[in-house]
């Protein structure tokens, strides 16, 4: 077939490593769940549950990760990667926001468990809330400065907490 990625061989040594080592592929959780599907011509064409603004973040934000799981299971994929608030609906504080994030990293590390799929790298949403529309760590106010930087460190530790294999710092603006 001249139209097949024939190239990629899992276990063909390159520089050392085989390429299943070198290429790391990975489902990222934003583009796959989050996305509601809308462009230029219209509202969301995609089917998807979980971002019905009527029920529960919470519940939500579970049926979306019960999604993707099967969805990366399905697809064979070693990895997956993801934004806090991807993954987690954000809360009316931080500490909120934290604690919904800290539910949905267990359910996480439960699910990775189960299937096998392992957390390729994870980090913060500095980017889509208005408070950053000034930026993360480049912010004048203080305030949406340490609002970003405990941010960081909340996914610094999920990712760790989910044996996350790199950490990436994601400025956004």
């Amino acid at each position: 077939n001249p139209l097949a990625y024939r190239y990629y061989q899992a276990d063909r040594v390159v520089c050392g490593k085989t390429m299943r080592k070198q290429l790391r592929f990975a489902v990222c959780y934003w583009h796959s769940f989050n996305w509601p599907g809308n462009d230029v011509f219209g509202d969301g064409t995609f089917d998807r549950p979980w971002l019905d603004g009527e029920a529960d973040p919470m519940t939500r934000a579970e049926h979306k990760q019960d999604a993707a799981f099967e969805f990366f299971e399905k697809l064979g994929v070693p990895y997956y990667c993801f934004h806090d608030v991807d993954m987690a609906p954000q809360g009316a504080s931080l500490k909120e926001s934290r604690a919904n994030l800290d539910e949905l990293v267990d359910r996480a590390a439960v699910k990775q468990e189960q299937t096998g799929l392992r957390l390729l790298w994870g980090t913060a949403n500095l980017f889509s809330h208005p408070r950053f529309a000034a930026g993360a760590a480049t912010n004048p106010d203080p305030e949406v400065f340490s609002y970003g930087a405990a941010q960081v460190r909340t996914m610094l530790e999920a990712t760790h907490r989910l044996g996350g294999e790199n950490y990436v710092l994601w400025g956004g603006r």
